[in-house]
């Protein structure tokens, strides 16, 4: 990334206020407020807009928690109004606007009782849209024209101030999927990469600061290979590394044998590696999660089935307590869930979100309907849970907070 410099506030000018001060006054206020100061005058514009304000805005975030948001929003959409999408290049208004019928929602604090909605960019005008994941106020997204073709659009946005960035297309990208992604911020070079692994052994890493893609070799120890990973599957990225569940094929004992693992990708050294997995029974749906700090890892069982009414499901909790060491895997609790359709994520607080069917089924000819859903906080510790006033279903959640990240450059949507 550009070296960061200090912005010289208001100079020329004999303030009452010395203008470190005026800096560090400004660095501490909201997103939506800097926007609008933008317009006070050129001093002041050309200052929020520099590299050196947008990281100490940053930082400033990034030690106040409370100030984190929540994201929500569907991992797979489609849309309903279809248009060109515009290259990083162009800023033409006409392929900018917005569309009315897609909107993400965020959560603006712990207790969920401050949301809003905001628009989804028609630049993003693939048929099905995934949400790859966010760093520090950026979303990346991921887009594909159609199941049946191999393209795929990257683009990084930023919703908070409305602008985004279309990545260039990868080699690897015109001729085949790629069946996994993530996305990640290189805190020593203030950098962020994005991921894309096409193959058992070949991936291509995108840099924001050279804006190119490089290939880089799966190697994993000796004898291991990669076997088979979920398609389309995001990763959880934490303490520097990049998460996905995959099946390793390794060769032990004068036998190939096949285990679940953790593929890690870390984003200092560009190396994959293998992670084990706490040794779990057989479960119908398990994830990868950041719960209250450490790397977790859940699973949900459904404890039976029965078509004309919600059985309960047991969700059992793993955190590993010291990263990178697999001994240190240690089961929290399981609790027993009531009327839950699926699990969607957790908070930075270590609240549960699941998708819960709030009407008790105690009539077998009553069938289930979608309309009865609602997203309910679940305290695994207290057993609480609160009903959130989100409207739509999602499948994934991610943490969020607001930044100036791009403000310094890329298109800025209109309307």
């Amino acid at each position: 990334m550009s070296q960061s410099t200090e912005p010289t506030i208001l100079p020329g000018r004999k303030n009452h206020v010395p203008a470190d001060i005026v800096l560090n006054i400004l660095a501490r206020l909201s997103v939506k407020s800097l926007i609008r100061f933008r317009c006070v005058c050129k001093s002041w514009y050309s200052s929020i807009t520099t590299p050196y304000f947008i990281s100490t805005h940053l930082n400033n975030n990034n030690n106040n928690y409370d100030r984190g948001y929540l994201i929500h929003l569907p991992q797979f959409f489609r849309r309903t109004m279809y248009t060109s999408s515009s290259s990083s290049s162009s800023s033409s208004s006409s392929s900018s606007h917005l569309s009315n019928s897609q909107v993400c929602t965020f959560s603006c604090n712990r207790m969920f009782n401050r949301i809003s909605d905001y628009s989804i960019p028609s630049d993003f005008s693939s048929k099905v849209t995934s949400i790859v994941g966010s760093c520090n106020g950026l979303l990346c997204v991921a887009a594909y024209n159609s199941v049946r073709t191999y393209a795929e659009i990257i683009f990084l946005w930023n919703p908070s101030i409305r602008k985004f960035k279309r990545l260039p297309n990868s080699c690897l990208s015109q001729i085949q999927y790629a069946f996994a992604t993530g996305f990640s911020y290189q805190s020593h070079t203030r950098d962020y990469k994005v991921i894309k692994i096409f193959s058992l052994s070949v991936a291509e890493v995108y840099t924001l600061s050279s804006d190119s893609w490089r290939r880089v070799e799966i190697s994993l120890t000796p004898n291991a290979v990669v076997l088979r990973m979920e398609y389309f599957s995001s990763a959880i990225f934490f303490s520097g590394a990049l998460h996905w569940f995959a099946k390793i094929k390794a060769f032990t004992n004068g036998k190939f044998r096949r285990r679940s693992m953790i593929l890690s990708f870390d984003v200092d050294n560009e190396k994959f590696k293998e992670m084990a997995l706490p040794v779990v029974d057989k479960v119908q749906n398990q994830s990868l999660v950041v719960f209250k700090g450490n790397l977790a890892f859940i699973t949900v069982d459904y404890l039976g089935m029965n078509f004309q009414r919600l059985n309960p499901r047991l969700c059992s909790i793993w955190v590993m307590a010291e990263y990178g060491v697999p001994e240190s895997w240690n089961k929290l609790f399981s609790v027993r869930l009531e009327n839950v359709v699926k699990f969607i994520g957790c908070t930075w607080y270590g609240e549960l979100l699941v998708q819960k069917n709030v009407k008790a089924k105690s009539d077998a000819r009553e069938l289930l309907s979608f309309n009865d859903d609602v997203i309910v906080s679940f305290d695994p510790e207290t057993l609480h849970e609160k009903k959130l006033d989100i409207q739509q279903v999602p499948n994934t959640v991610s943490t969020f907070m607001e930044s100036l990240v791009l403000l310094d450059g890329e298109i800025e949507l209109s309307g």
